[in-house]
């Protein structure tokens, strides 16, 4: 019996109480695994609501250090900075949670929920090295609140100083952003909504950081070879009125002299830029030099190209050596490179440094009338004798005296605007040093006709009926490319021109507006840039087939050229139809079309809509203007070509 009961009769029961104790343990784990499962998807949503706050905060603090910019206030960089702290931390905090938790860490090994766990953590190391970049950002902005208190000098010299104390600074940056590219180009694509959002946030910041960067870099190794702080260093400086718009900005009615040494301005004189080629015809017996055809036909005649006129290219490198020639021949001294300014720099220079009293002539010119007065003054003597650009000229010495030895209130807005007003074509620098023109290049700063990957198209137009009608005549430009399925694009660019002299004329002494606009009869040579290779189909003139003038090639591109009458109150389109082969680069499986439209020195802010056709049958993936993401992939864009623009758009067959 006993061996029954111990081989036979209970066995079943043992069984099942073995059978319900396995069952037990399996629920348990089962509750404890969902459990477990719960805990962690209530960290997770406490993660997602805390990274979120933490994106949120650290916006807000890009966006009050860019509001502010130099010269940001101790408040604002204190507030920035306690973002910035709770933001990394947050971040930190996510990231670690992301990359150490075992179900999550399981969860990479499932196929897409793996992507998904894997960007989420890539996204929050971004957020923390964001973080690292806006902190060392605040501690830069509180160097350059530091540099004034070390003492007084000019602009020139603390900007230096200002640079060399945040190399540091700058260091962390750059490297934090080579680590954000490198996270941001592991995350790869197919992000759920949230993620997506996040990384597409990242998409439209970085790019500008980087350039960011570039900038600073180039500025510091740029500033003290420019600025004389490795020997005096002398530069002509052009005075171009665009309000007579040429291709490199506008005519050049006054130049001058400005020499720099550590910094700091030692010496500078302006004059006419009419005695230069008084001087030279006088010295060579009247030499003359051919002009560009265009110029000749129609604005100079049987008088010889000089230097009022030696901007006849929308490259600056290339107007500023041929400056040079003319400066020269006039007897001008030899000079360390060329600076150009405009009316429009004139007046971001004035509204920062505030009205600038002219006493020789009882004038006062502010960043409203500094134009006008200019022009009154330019076109009518004065008093008898006096060369007709005199206001000019001390208009000009005025202002950039007082650019270069501004005081410490004035050096953060000023350095805000010189940068602002050379990205946007008001200035210009070339310097005879082949490295620093490098540099300028990088910094934004040279005005060069620049190469593109893809397709590219500046507008380039010349007054040549001598007259001021620039200030009048109102412009927005049509951009139409479609795109076949070998690569190639066919452009359609119409230009749209109307005379508003009459409502300008209003009120105004009409001796004035004669002086100023003559019969009003505006006389526009227009001359297109497109990739070399690019072949004209056709050029129109109000939608009537007129032909071009001139098919050339210049600065690398190809060059297609066309006079335009434009009568005081009328309207005109003039347009141009091209085909630009390999315009599209295939990358990975993706199209590119990438397209630079460059912004002509000297010229206005034109509207300007774009619109792009992509082959039958193919699905956008992005669209971009500027680095900047276009949400819900427009083929159709408006904006304003107040700057160079950079359109990209990717898409799939």
């Amino acid at each position: 019996m006993a061996e029954l009961r111990r081989s036979g009769a209970v066995t079943p029961s043992l069984s099942r109480r073995r059978a319900r104790l396995a069952l037990w343990i399996g629920a348990a784990i089962v509750a404890a695994g969902g459990a477990y499962g719960i805990v962690t998807a209530v960290r997770l949503v406490l993660v997602y609501r805390d990274v979120t706050e933490a994106r949120a905060a650290l916006l807000d603090a890009e966006a009050a250090l860019r509001r502010e910019g130099l010269g940001t206030s101790d408040s604002t960089l204190d507030a920035a900075e306690l973002e910035a702290l709770a933001a990394r931390s947050e971040f930190r905090s996510a990231e670690r949670f992301l990359g150490r938790e075992p179900l999550l860490r399981l969860a990479t090994h499932v196929p897409w929920l793996g992507s998904q766990v894997e960007a989420a953590a890539g996204l929050a190391g971004i957020g923390y090295d964001g973080s690292e970049i806006a902190l060392a950002g605040v501690e830069a902005l509180r160097s350059f609140n530091d540099v004034p208190a070390d003492g007084d000098g000019a602009l020139g010299e603390r900007a230096v100083a200002f640079l060399e104390a945040t190399r540091p600074q700058i260091a962390t940056i750059q490297a934090r952003l080579e680590s954000v590219r490198g996270r941001r180009d592991a995350l790869g694509g197919g992000l759920l909504p949230p993620l997506a959002g996040f990384a597409s946030e990242v998409d439209r910041r970085l790019p500008r950081l980087e350039e960011m960067v570039t900038k600073y870099r180039s500025g510091d190794a740029v500033a003290a070879g420019l600025l004389g702080y490795q020997g005096a260093r002398t530069y002509l400086v052009l005075g171009q009125d665009n309000t007579e718009i040429m291709p490199g900005g506008g005519l050049i009615g006054v130049y001058g002299l400005v020499t720099l040494e550590g910094g700091a301005l030692i010496e500078s004189r302006f004059a006419d830029a009419g005695d230069v080629i008084a001087e030279w015809q006088e010295r060579s017996g009247g030499e003359y030099i051919e002009p560009p055809a265009p110029l000749k036909r129609y604005l100079l005649r049987d008088w010889t190209w000089n230097l009022a006129l030696s901007n006849w290219s929308p490259d600056f490198p290339t107007a500023a050596r041929q400056a040079l020639f003319f400066f020269e021949r006039g007897g001008g001294p030899s000079v360390d490179g060329v600076i150009a300014m405009d009316f429009a720099a004139l007046e971001g220079l004035l509204d920062v440094l505030g009205p600038v009293s002219i006493d020789d002539y009882g004038v006062t010119v502010t960043a409203a009338n500094v134009t006008e007065e200019t022009l009154i003054r330019t076109r009518s003597l004065v008093r008898p004798g006096e060369n007709k650009h005199a206001f000019a000229v001390a208009v000009a010495s005025r202002v950039i005296d007082g650019t270069l030895s501004a005081g410490r209130e004035e050096w953060a807005p000023l350095l805000e605007t010189l940068d602002r007003l050379a990205t946007q074509k008001h200035i210009a620098v070339y310097s005879a040093e082949p490295s620093l023109r490098q540099r300028l290049r990088e910094l934004g700063w040279s005005g060069e006709v620049l190469k593109a990957r893809g397709d590219y198209l500046q507008v380039v137009e010349a007054s040549v009926h001598s007259t001021k009608l620039n200030l009048v005549v109102d412009q927005r430009a049509e951009l139409d490319v479609r795109l076949d399925g070998d690569g190639d694009a066919r452009n359609s660019v119409t230009l749209h021109y109307e005379n508003r002299l009459s409502r300008w004329a209003e009120g105004r002494d009409p001796d004035l507006t004669y002086d100023l606009m003559l019969s009003g009869l505006y006389g526009d040579y227009v001359r297109l840039l497109a990739p070399a290779g690019s072949d004209l189909e056709g050029v129109t003139l109000n939608g009537r087939e007129v032909g071009a003038e001139a098919v050339g090639a210049e600065s690398g591109k190809a060059s297609f050229g066309r006079y335009l009458a434009l009568p005081n109150g009328a309207w005109a389109s003039l347009g141009f139809l091209y085909e630009v082969p390999a315009a599209v680069i295939l990358t990975g499986g993706v199209y590119e079309y990438r397209l630079l439209v460059q912004k002509q020195a000297g010229a206005s802010a034109m509207p300007l809509d774009v619109s792009v056709d992509v082959p039958d049958g193919a699905s956008v993936q992005s669209v971009t203007l500027d680095g900047e993401p276009l949400e819900g992939r427009p083929l159709d864009i408006q904006t304003e070509l107040d700057r160079d623009r950079e359109f990209v758009i990717r898409y799939r067959p």
